[in-house]
C-alpha cells in the first residue's frame, strides 16, 4: 500500500479490513524505508554524553555475513538504543565494518589460488589494490544484512578501520605507546601459525585434544658413565635443544647438576641444569630445554643464558639448521624421520600412547609451532592496572556480574601482548630501518633519510595485530585524536554488548586503551550475551552443518519475529537455538496485527486514548496490570534481562490484554453509545501503550500498526521510532481491581477444566449456580466465556458436581451438556491415572540412586511434575467430595 493511500483514515480502515494477517515480507521494508527518509537513526552531534546515549556496535569483519550471535546481539543493542531514543535522548549507534587482517586476507588468498597464484606473485601492492577490490564488492553485505533485521545503526556515519582517518588514529596509539617506552621490538618465543605464516597472540589459539607418543630417549653423559633419559612428544624439536634441566630437589638427578650431555644425531654438548620449573613427576622427570620452540623452554633458557636455535620455519619445515638429513621436511615428516634415526642408534627407549592438549591456531586451523621471532610487543600491564582498577570500583559493570571476575583474574596475569603480524593487509606499523647503521626510527611520518648516517630507509613490514586497531574502536570510531563533535557529544558510550570469548582479545583492551588514551573508560555497562548454539546443543558452524543462516529465518518467519525469538531465548547461560521461540515471535506478531484489527475497526471512530474512561473492573484491571508492567518492563531491560522483558510483554499481550480483557470488552466493543466510547478510550490507550513497549523489540509490525493509528495520535507522533516512551502511570494501578480479576480468571478458568474433564458437549452450555459474591457485574460474560448458563438459584434441583472456587462454589446442575453418570466415572477414571502418577513420582524421587545420578535440572523436573499432579488431583478431588 503507498503511503498516499495510508493518508486518510478512510484508506487505513480499508487496509485493516482487507489484510487479515501481518505480512512481514510487505510491511519491514516499508517501516525501515520510513526511518530513514525521516533521519531517525542519524543524530545531532549536541550536547554531552550525560545528555546522551551511544553504543558502539561491535565492528563485524567486512567480508563477513550475519549470523546467530550477529543477530542476537544487534537485538539487544537495538532494544537499548531504540528504548533510549524513545525517552528523548539522542541516540547513536556507531557503525563500522573491521578490515579484520588475517580473515579478510586468507579470503583474498584463497580467491588468489583459484586463479593459480599467490600474493607473492602479485606483490604487495597488487596484493592490496586486490584486497580493496574485494572489500567493494563484499563489503556492504553486513550493511544490507543489519538493515533486514531492522537495526536502527546510524549507516549514514559508517566507519571503516582502515579509513585514512581511523588508521591514522591507530599509528598515533603505536608512536605514543612507543614514545612511553611500552611499544618494544625483542626476539622472544611467539605462537607461530604455519597457515597463515603469522604470529598471533595467546587468545587466538584454541586447545585441541590430541593422541600423541611420548618417547623416552637416551642423552649419553659425556663422560662417558651413563645417559639421561629425556621424555617428549616432539622428538623432531630435539635438534634444537641446548640443555637438559631437572628438577634440583630430585635426588635422582642432583648428582649430574654441572656435567654435559651429548645430543644424539646432533652431538652438541648440552649442560645439565636445574631449574624449579622442571615437574618431577612429568616423564623421567628430565626436560630437554629447546628455547626456540617451547615456551618454558624460553623463560629457562632466557634465565640461564642459553641462546636459543630455531630449526622451524615460516612453513612448518625444517631450517638448514636442522641438519642436512632434515632440513626440508615437514614437522611431521621431520618427526618420522628423527624416531627413525634415533632407533637405528638405539636411543630410544621406550613410547607409549600420551593424549594431550596441543595448541592450534583458531583462523587456519593448523598447529602452532612456538618459535622465537623478532617481533613488536606491548607491555601493557601498566595500562591493566588501571582497568583493573575500574571494574573493583563500580565504574564498568560486567552483566552477568561473573564475567568481571573473568576479566580481573586476566587482567592480573597479563602477559606482553604480541602486536605485530606476518600479512600485508592491515595497519602497516610506523617503524623505519637504517640497514646501514642499523638505527629504527618511529612515527607517524617518515623521515626522508637516515638521521644519524643520511642512509636508506626502508619500512617495516609487518602489520599491527587487528586487535590493537579495535580496541581503539569507541572512540577513534568518533573522529579521535580530533576533537570532533561527535567525540565531543557521544563519548564515552554507555553500553557495550558482546559475547564471552572476546573479554580478553577484545573488551579488556578498549577499556586500558580508553583509559591511556582518552582518561575515561570507553563505557560503563558491559553486557555478556548467550552464545547461541545449534538445536542439539553444538556450535553453530556452517561447514559442521549445524549452522542456521539469520537470515533464512528472516525470509521464513519475518525479522521482528526472529528478534523476539533470540530475545526470548536467551539468557545469562549458553542457549541452543529454540526454532519454537521464533515461531513464538511470528505468532505474536500476526496476534498483534489482528488485535490492533479488532480494536482499530470495532472502536467508536471519535475515539481517543483515555484511561480516565474506565468504568469496569475489567477497565480498571487491565489498566493497572498494563501500567505494572511498564514497570516490570523498564526493570527488566534496565538491568538488561532482555528474555525476561521479552517475555513479560508476551504474556501481558497474549494472556491478559487478548484472551481475557478483549473477550469482556467485546459486547461493549460492539455496542453503542456512552459504553462503546468508554471502552474504546481504554482499548485505544492499552493499544498504543502496547505498541510503545513492543516497539524496541518488534520495531516493524509496531511501526506498521502506528501508521494505522487514529488521526489525532499520529499528528502529534508520526513515527513510532521516535515517539515517547511509556512512563510508568502508578495512580493507575488498582490492586482491588487485580484481586478481583484474579477470582474471575481462576473461576473461568476452572470452569473450562470441568467442561474438559467431564466432557460437555462443545456446543451447549453447562447449567450451574453462581454462589460467588462480588462479580456480578461480570456474571453473563463470565457466563459466555466458559460455556456456562447461570441460574438464579439451584433450589429444588439435583446439584451433580459443586466446584469449589475463589469466594465461593459453582453448583453444577442436570443439563444436556453431559451425562453425569458418565461424568462421574470419568473423573473417577481420572482420578485414579493420577493417583498412579503420584505414586510412580513418589517412588523414583525416594530411590535415593536415581536422586544422587541423575542430571538436577531432571530431579527438579521430576519434583516439579509431582507438585503439578498433586495439585491436579486435590483439584478434581474437590469435585467428587463435594
Amino acid at each position: 500500500m503507498s503511503e498516499q493511500r495510508q493518508g486518510s483514515s478512510v484508506d487505513r480502515l480499508e487496509l485493516l479490513r482487507e489484510r487479515t494477517r501481518w505480512q512481514p515480507e510487505v510491511g519491514e521494508p516499508r517501516a525501515f524505508e520510513r526511518w530513514e527518509r525521516a533521519g531517525v537513526f542519524h543524530p545531532p552531534a549536541d550536547g554531552t554524553p550525560d545528555e546522551n546515549f551511544s553504543i558502539a556496535v561491535p565492528p563485524p569483519n567486512v567480508t563477513g555475513s550475519l549470523h546467530m550471535g550477529h543477530a542476537l546481539n544487534a537485538s539487544i543493542q537495538d532494544v537499548l538504543v531504540r528504548r533510549a531514543r524513545m525517552r528523548g535522548l539522542r541516540t547513536k549507534w556507531v557503525f563500522g565494518t573491521d578490515h579484520a587482517g588475517i580473515a579478510t586476507q586468507v579470503k583474498v588468498e584463497e580467491a588468489l589460488r583459484a586463479e593459480g597464484l599467490t600474493r607473492h606473485d602479485l606483490g604487495r601492492e597488487r596484493f592490496l589494490e586486490r584486497v580493496w577490490e574485494w572489500r567493494e564488492r563484499y563489503g556492504g553485505m553486513i550493511t544490507r544484512q543489519f538493515k533486514r533485521l531492522g537495526a536502527s545503526l546510524d549507516y549514514s556515519d559508517e566507519r571503516f578501520t582502515m579509513d585514512p582517518a581511523y588508521a591514522r588514529a591507530v599509528l598515533e596509539v603505536f608512536v605514543r605507546l612507543y614514545e612511553k617506552g611500552l611499544i618494544y621490538r625483542d626476539r622472544y618465543i611467539v605462537n607461530w601459525d604455519p597457515g597463515t605464516r603469522s604470529a598471533i597472540s595467546d587468545l587466538e589459539v584454541v586447545q585441541k585434544r590430541v593422541q600423541d607418543v611420548l618417547y623416552l630417549i637416551d642423552y649419553p653423559l659425556a663422560s662417558g658413565s651413563g645417559a639421561i633419559t629425556v621424555a617428549t612428544v616432539r622428538p623432531e624439536t630435539m635438534l634444537a635443544d641446548v640443555a637438559v634441566a631437572v628438577n634440583p630437589n630430585d635426588e635422582r638427578y642432583e648428582r649430574l647438576i654441572g656435567e654435559t650431555a651429548v645430543l644424539p644425531l646432533v652431538g652438541r654438548r648440552l649442560p645439565i641444569i636445574g631449574d624449579e620449573r622442571v615437574d618431577p613427576e612429568f616423564g623421567t622427570g628430565a626436560l630437554k630445554i629447546t628455547p626456540g620452540h617451547d615456551p618454558l623452554d624460553f623463560e629457562i633458557g632466557r634465565d640461564h643464558g642459553l641462546e636459543p636455535i630455531v630449526v622451524i620455519d615460516e612453513e612448518g619445515r625444517l631450517t638448514a639448521e636442522a641438519g642436512e638429513r632434515f632440513a626440508g621436511l615437514s614437522v611431521d615428516e621431520a618427526r618420522e624421520a628423527v624416531v627413525q634415526a634415533l632407533r637405528e642408534e638405539g636411543r630410544i627407549v621406550g613410547a607409549q600412547p600420551y593424549e594431550h592438549d596441543v595448541p592450534h591456531s583458531h583462523r587456519s586451523g593448523r598447529r602452532i609451532e612456538p618459535r622465537v621471532s623478532l617481533q613488536w610487543f606491548c607491555n601493557v600491564e601498566p595500562l591493566a592496572q588501571r582497568a583493573i582498577a575500574v571494574v573493583r570500583d563500580g565504574t564498568v559493570r560486567f552483566h552477568p556480574e561473573k564475567w568481571a571476575r573473568v576479566y580481573l583474574d586476566w587482567l592480573e596475569n597479563i602477559r606482553p601482548w604480541c602486536i605485530s603480524r606476518q600479512l600485508w593487509w592491515g595497519h602497516r606499523i610506523p617503524a623505519w630501518y637504517c640497514d646501514a647503521c642499523d638505527e629504527t626510527w618511529v612515527a607517524l611520518e617518515p623521515p626522508s633519510r637516515c638521521g644519524a648516517c643520511d642512509g636508506e630507509l626502508r619500512q617495516d613490514p609487518d602489520v599491527l595485530d587487528t586487535w590493537f586497531s579495535s580496541a581503539l574502536w569507541p572512540f577513534a570510531a568518533l573522529g579521535w585524536p580530533e576533537k570532533t563533535p561527535q567525540l565531543q557529544a557521544f563519548y564515552p558510550t554507555d553500553v557495550l554488548s558482546t559475547a564471552r570469548d572476546i573479554i580478553f582479545l577484545w573488551v579488556a583492551r578498549m577499556v586500558m586503551f580508553g583509559l591511556e588514551f582518552t582518561g575515561t573508560v570507553p563505557f560503563t555497562d558491559v553486557v555478556i550475551h548467550s552464545v547461541i548454539q545449534s538445536p542439539e546443543g553444538k556450535r553453530m558452524s556452517k561447514s559442521l552443518g549445524t549452522g542456521i543462516d539469520p537470515l533464512d529465518e528472516i525470509e521464513r518467519h519475518g525479522a521482528d519475529a526472529l528478534r523476539f525469538g533470540l530475545l526470548a531465548m536467551s539468557s545469562q547461560q549458553d542457549v541452543r537455538y529454540s526454532p519454537q521461540r521464533v515461531r513464538q515471535g511470528a505468532e505474536l506478531a500476526n496476534k498483534l496485527w489482528n488485535a490492533a484489527r479488532l480494536v482499530l475497526l470495532g472502536i467508536d471512530p471519535e475515539a481517543l486514548p483515555d484511561p480516565s474512561l474506565a468504568t469496569t473492573l475489567e477497565d480498571r484491571w487491565i489498566l493497572s496490570r498494563l501500567e505494572r508492567t511498564v514497570g516490570e518492563v523498564d526493570a527488566l531491560i534496565d538491568s538488561y534481562q532482555l528474555s525476561r522483558a521479552a517475555l513479560t510483554l508476551y504474556d501481558f499481550f497474549w494472556a491478559e490484554l487478548c484472551d481475557w480483557y478483549l473477550e469482556l470488552a467485546k459486547p461493549r466493543l460492539y455496542g453503542e453509545g456512552e459504553e462503546k466510547r468508554a471502552v474504546s478510550g481504554v482499548l485505544l490507550y492499552a493499544l498504543e501503550r502496547v505498541l510503545r513497549l513492543l516497539h524496541p523489540l518488534m520495531p516493524h509490525v509496531t511501526e506498521e500498526l502506528w501508521a494505522l493509528m487514529p488521526d489525532a495520535l499520529r499528528e502529534r507522533e508520526p513515527l513510532l521510532a521516535s515517539a515517547r516512551w511509556p512512563v510508568q502511570a502508578s495512580k493507575l494501578i488498582d490492586e482491588h481491581a487485580e484481586r478481583e480479576m484474579a477470582r474471575v480468571v481462576d473461576t473461568v478458568v476452572e470452569l473450562r477444566r470441568f467442561r474438559e474433564e467431564v466432557g460437555a458437549q462443545p456446543g451447549t452450555p453447562v447449567r450451574a449456580e453462581l454462589a460467588v459474591a462480588g462479580v456480578e457485574e461480570l456474571r453473563e460474560r463470565m457466563a459466555r466465556l466458559a460455556r456456562f448458563e447461570f441460574v438464579d438459584s439451584a433450589d429444588g434441583e439435583e446439584v451433580v458436581f459443586e466446584l469449589p472456587v475463589a469466594g465461593g462454589a459453582v453448583r453444577v446442575l442436570r443439563s444436556e451438556a453431559f451425562d453425569p453418570d458418565q461424568a462421574r466415572a470419568r473423573v473417577r477414571s481420572r482420578l485414579e491415572r493420577l493417583d498412579s502418577e503420584i505414586e510412580r513420582l513418589r517412588n523414583k524421587l525416594a530411590n535415593e540412586h536415581f536422586v544422587a545420578r541423575a542430571p538436577r535440572e531432571v530431579v527438579e523436573g521430576e519434583r516439579r511434575k509431582l507438585s503439578d499432579v498433586e495439585a491436579q488431583r486435590e483439584r478434581i478431588g474437590a469435585w467428587v467430595a463435594a
